[in-house]
């Protein structure tokens, strides 16, 4: 019997014999959907696929077994099911037509991703980290570390239901920190919720779910994959930015569901009658500032929210202050120190010896204050009597700062005005040169479609684009792939930033015109791909007597010796030549 027999593929537990798993209860003849891989399929010679445990617009995730270290794992394909599909004869997956592009760009963000990821497997352990990474069946997969955990769904099931905030105040901080961590690599979750947060039977978080960010957001070529309660409002509009503030707002919500009991209204209900209630509200047994954090962490205009996850844990966790001013119509008890009683003979002369001390200070004060002005006066007088009137102060040393001008009276004119004396000139004072308006942070445009980006009220206020366009041999068409101000850089509105804004991929792939169902396009449905990829074309026609005319019987590029599946260069004008049939009964009967 072959190894991958006696394993159960819905839990990879051994199993004496195939049939119901007496540890999960997955029956091994059960069917499985004809899109994802079946089970007991093996990958890369060593991982032994298992059930799939699910799905999204960008991945599919199963269990798996590695047979060279013998253990469980989990399995990650890149199935974005929008722009592709899969027969059940073959495990190799077929890009839809005129999706070649978005496929492939969208699989580089996947591959990057989880490589980014792996690279931080030994800065944190609350991730679920990719530990192997290869192609097969025209698609990538990545192999994740299993974990024996619970989501933090089934976790809270577990507990009636909801956490008091002395368990989220332990649970939480590693997470807080490695999600810090993971921010400042410039990666973004997006996906922060109950099902992808695992809670270890050590009792410690794991994220997982983290996902291209394509798939979390509405209005792209994927289908979107968003939380009831924590996505954020900005991911539910394609033109508002994400950031940090995004996870955020998802982590705040996270908090506020398991210390109420209650999810929190989806944000776009919120709108216009942000009905909101406040976490302590709900729980009188919430801190009153705790409850104000998260309230504050999911404000619904991402510029008055939290922004970064350390200010959040700062705010979160800090020691609320009791010299706050309290509100109107509350009790205050102030503590009051009853000085022992004196006899008040004693006290009396006490008294007026200090009064008298207070008086004989001001006269002595008073009196030094006054032979100072004299003795300034003496001098000034002594130097007018043995300089020449030069009309300069003999004070100046030269130089222009602090200068005493006096002003000559003509002859015969009697003087009206005093000496004009010019001020020094100062510095402006700080709150004079502070540049204006509110300070943000660059974002990462990298990746982002410009005329999003350019459209976004918030950054027509806070940014100013210098844009130069070009090819790109990362990019399609219209994404910026350059940035000049570093992501993570302090800045004030209005500030200037140049990008590079891409025309399209530099060399791409001559498209197969054959269609999914495995018939030749017509020459319209072709020229459509090919202008969405900018190659230059021109149509040649070819007579025949066995296809009706406009459909394409073949293509050709000189340069990029070969016809579909070559590579040709679209920034360098390459032309492909595309043969158009046209009809003609009669060539079999010429001459």
């Amino acid at each position: 019997m072959s190894e991958h027999k006696t394993l159960c593929m819905g839990c990879m537990e051994p199993l004496d014999e195939a049939g119901v798993c007496p540890y999960c209860g997955y029956d091994d003849a059960s069917p499985s959907q004809p899109s994802y891989l079946p089970p007991k399929t093996v990958l890369d010679g060593r991982y032994i696929v298992g059930r799939l445990l699910s799905s999204n617009g960008e991945s599919a995730l199963y269990i798996g077994y590695d047979r060279t270290s013998e253990e469980k794992v989990f399995i990650r394909e890149y199935m974005p099911d929008a722009l592709c599909f899969r027969n059940r004869e073959s495990p190799e997956i077929k890009v839809s037509s005129g999706s070649i592009v978005q496929y492939k760009n969208y699989m580089s963000e996947f591959i990057e991703l989880n490589k980014d990821l792996s690279r931080l497997r030994s800065a944190t352990s609350h991730i679920v980290a990719p530990v192997d990474m290869f192609s097969q069946n025209n698609t990538a997969y990545v192999i994740l570390q299993y974990a024996e955990a619970e989501t933090l769904k089934q976790y809270l099931a577990d507990n009636a239901g909801e956490l008091t905030w002395d368990q989220v105040r332990k649970l939480f901080p590693p997470l807080l920190t490695t999600l810090a961590c993971i921010h400042n690599a410039g990666i973004l979750h997006r996906g922060i919720c109950l099902d992808n947060i695992l809670v270890t039977d050590r009792g410690e978080l794991l994220l997982t779910g983290f996902a291209i960010p394509e798939v979390r957001t509405v209005n792209t070529d994927l289908a979107a994959e968003l939380f009831t309660g924590c996505s954020a409002p900005e991911q539910y509009a394609s033109a508002e930015w994400i950031g940090t503030w995004t996870d955020v707002y998802a982590v705040a919500a996270v908090i506020y569901r398991l210390l109420t009991g209650c999810m929190p209204t989806e944000p776009m209900a919120r709108v216009g009658s942000d009905d909101l209630l406040e976490p302590a509200k709900i729980n009188p047994n919430i801190p009153a500032n705790v409850s104000k954090v998260i309230m504050q962490a999911m404000k619904l205009n991402c510029n008055q929210r939290i922004q970064t996850v350390t200010d959040f844990v700062t705010k979160l966790f800090e020691q609320p202050s009791y010299m706050q001013k309290p509100p109107n119509g509350s009790t205050q008890t102030i503590p009051i120190h009853v000085p022992k009683q004196q006899p008040e003979r004693r006290s009396s002369s006490k008294k007026k010896k200090k009064r008298s001390a207070a008086i004989a200070n001001v006269f002595m004060i008073i009196g030094a204050i006054a032979l100072i002005a004299i003795v300034i006066a003496a001098f000034v007088m002594l130097a007018r009597m043995l300089l020449p009137e030069t009309g300069v102060n003999p004070l100046q040393t030269g130089s222009t700062s602090g200068y005493v001008q006096t002003v000559q009276t003509p002859p015969g004119t009697t003087a009206t005005e005093p000496p004009v004396t010019a001020e020094p000139e100062t510095t402006p004072a700080a709150s004079e040169t502070k540049p204006k308006g509110d300070p943000f942070v660059m974002p990462n445009l990298i990746g982002q479609r410009y005329d999003s980006v350019a459209e976004n009220q918030i950054w027509k206020e806070r940014l100013e684009f210098e844009v130069t366009y070009d090819y790109s041999d990362d990019y399609e068409n219209g994404l910026i792939y350059e940035q000049d101000i570093e992501e993570g850089t302090t800045l004030y509105p209005i500030q200037k930033v140049k990008i590079a804004v891409s025309k399209g991929l530099k060399i791409v792939e001559i498209p197969d015109f054959y269609n999914e169902a495995g018939e030749r396009m017509t020459k319209d449905e072709y020229v459509a791909i090919l202008d969405g990829l900018n190659i230059k074309y021109e149509c040649r026609t070819v007579e025949t007597i066995d296809e009706m005319s406009g459909y394409v019987m073949d293509v050709y590029c000189s340069e990029a010796g070969g016809g579909v599946g070559a590579m040709i260069n679209v920034a360098e004008g390459n032309t492909l030549y595309v043969d158009v049939s046209e009809f003609n009964p009669n060539m079999g009967f010429a001459g």
